[in-house]
Order: structure tokens, then C-alpha cells, then sequence
């Protein structure tokens, strides 16, 4: 049996793609693998909070797969909406990477090392809200474009530092010097770290045997979360959780006008979503 397996075109997306892609090859399935272009990836000159949950980075690869262009559907799991394509499910998520947001400096220096008002490259709101939290001082401008980009922008002298996903770095094997904050530092987005694989419904069998567990149970608490708080990417918010034993460890926290934060351990999905009721309420 042949599957077709849609993805971005950028070199983190098909490190990740390819990863599904072995898994599938080894069951024994014939892989053709499809690249696909997203509104995120044509319209690089916006902020990604300007695109208000459309999943600049989904959307066409999961109408694709409704049409039934494809079989599979690799995603970045931060990057998908919770309002899926209608006929689309997601069915599996890999083992999660480091949930770590990381800082690349251009002389390696850490955060506390940079230069006053020293130029940080980022787009995400929550990023300039937690980092300013740490270094008042510091400027940011927008930074778009894949990994590589990133790097090469800061490479040609144009940031001081940028900060992205230590998963990416890991992924693409990247031998660099970075400097990584735990979640308990830096809130991470819902899903960081997290490979999502979406099949049309009723095919979900094609990879369920990739799902990790463990995994599965911290991003459907992350996105009960954020689905009841009802936040995208314009407001500056993180959300994380951990499976430790039988319990749940999860972090909330809302940046901006004003700041929320949440830790508690829980044991089931439901009392998640109670965690970000309270919150609204509270605010």
C-alpha cells in the first residue's frame, strides 16, 4: 500500500516529516512524500499574531488532505488550530522533544551576558512579554522565516540574539551554542516539542500505532486549556504540561496588562479545563 505524506517545504518540516516517514516505511508501506506551500509560508512579511488562528502553517496541508491529495498530514502540533478541517482528525503525536524555548546569540553570549538594549529577534508576543520579564532593557524586532533563515539573519549581524524552539535545534542536528530555559522559567506555547500526524477520520488506524501515550495526554491538556481560555496568538500567554506518575504537572501563564499564573498537578483532562475556567473568571 502507497501513503502520501504532506508537508511544508522547509528543512525543519521535512527533518520531521521524514521522521514519520521511516516509521510508516518500516511497517512496510511504500512513502511518497509531497511538499506543500501554506499561507505562513507565502506571506512571510506579517507577524504570525496577525493571522488570527487560521493555522497559517495547516490549513493547506489539511485541506489537502480532506481532498484526499494525500494520506498523512505532518504538522509542527504548536502550530495547529483547534478548529480542524472538517473530515480531518489528528490521530498521532511522536515522543515530545525539548518543550524549551532556546536564545542564539551571534558570540554566544546568555541573556544576562548581552549588551544593554542589545537587539532580540522574535515575532511572538509571549516571547517579548517573558523575556521582558528578564531583561527590561532589551529591544525586539520581528523575526520571520524557517530555522535556517533565523540563524543566517543573525549570522549577518541584523539581531543581537534571536530565540526559538531548542527543538528545532535538535531536529535539524544544529551544532551550536544556545542557551535553553525550562518551562518553569519560560512558559512554553501549547504543544512545543510536539510532532502532530493527522490522517482523514475513519483512517486513523494508517498511524496510530506511532502515537506515544505519555505525549498524547500533555498536549490534550495543554489544548483543553487553551481551548477553553480561548486565546491565540495574539494574546501572550503559555501553557505546559508534564505526566509524572499517576499525576498531571501543569503551568498557565497569562502575560500582558495583566499577569496570571498557575501551577498545580491534576489528574485527569477534565480538571484542566477547570484550571482555565478559574483563570477567566479571575481575570
Amino acid at each position: 500500500m502507497k501513503i502520501r505524506v504532506g508537508t511544508r517545504g522547509s528543512k525543519l518540516a521535512l527533518a520531521q516529516a521524514n521522521r514519520v516517514v521511516e516509521r510508516l516505511a518500516s511497517e512496510g508501506y511504500e512513502v511518497e512524500l509531497k511538499i506543500i506551500k501554506t499561507t505562513g509560508d507565502v506571506m512571510k512579511d506579517r507577524p504570525l499574531h496577525e493571522f488570527k488562528g487560521i493555522g497559517a502553517f495547516v490549513r493547506a496541508i489539511d485541506t489537502a488532505l480532506a481532498r484526499g491529495d494525500i494520506d498523512v498530514a505532518v504538522h509542527s502540533y504548536k502550530d495547529v488550530p483547534s478548529l480542524r478541517v472538517e473530515g480531518t482528525n489528528i490521530a498521532a503525536v511522536l515522543k515530545r522533544d525539548s518543550p524549551c524555548d532556546a536564545l542564539v546569540s551571534r558570540d554566544g553570549k546568555k541573556l544576562e551576558e548581552l549588551e544593554q538594549k542589545a537587539i532580540i529577534g522574535t515575532s511572538s508576543l509571549r516571547r517579548r512579554a517573558q523575556f521582558s520579564r528578564l531583561r527590561p532593557d532589551i529591544i525586539f524586532e520581528n523575526l520571520r522565516g524557517n530555522l535556517d533563515t533565523r540563524i543566517r539573519k543573525l549570522k549577518e549581524g541584523l539581531y543581537d540574539a534571536i530565540i526559538v524552539a531548542e527543538a528545532g535545534i535538535q531536529r535539524l542536528g544544529l551544532k551550536i551554542d544556545y542557551q535553553s530555559f525550562p518551562p518553569d522559567l519560560i512558559v512554553p506555547p501549547p504543544n512545543q516539542g510536539i510532532i502532530a500526524i493527522a490522517t482523514r477520520l475513519g483512517e486513523e488506524h494508517l498511524v496510530s500505532f506511532m502515537n506515544d501515550e505519555k505525549t498524547w495526554i500533555e498536549a490534550q491538556v495543554e489544548r483543553s486549556i487553551t481551548r477553553e481560555l480561548g486565546f491565540g496568538c495574539a494574546v501572550p500567554f503559555g501553557v505546559y504540561a508534564e505526566v509524572r506518575g499517576d499525576k498531571i504537572r501543569v503551568i498557565c501563564e497569562i502575560l500582558g496588562e495583566r499577569y496570571t499564573r498557575v501551577e498545580e498537578k491534576i489528574s485527569s483532562i477534565e480538571e484542566a479545563v477547570e484550571i482555565a475556567r478559574r483563570i477567566k473568571d479571575a481575570r
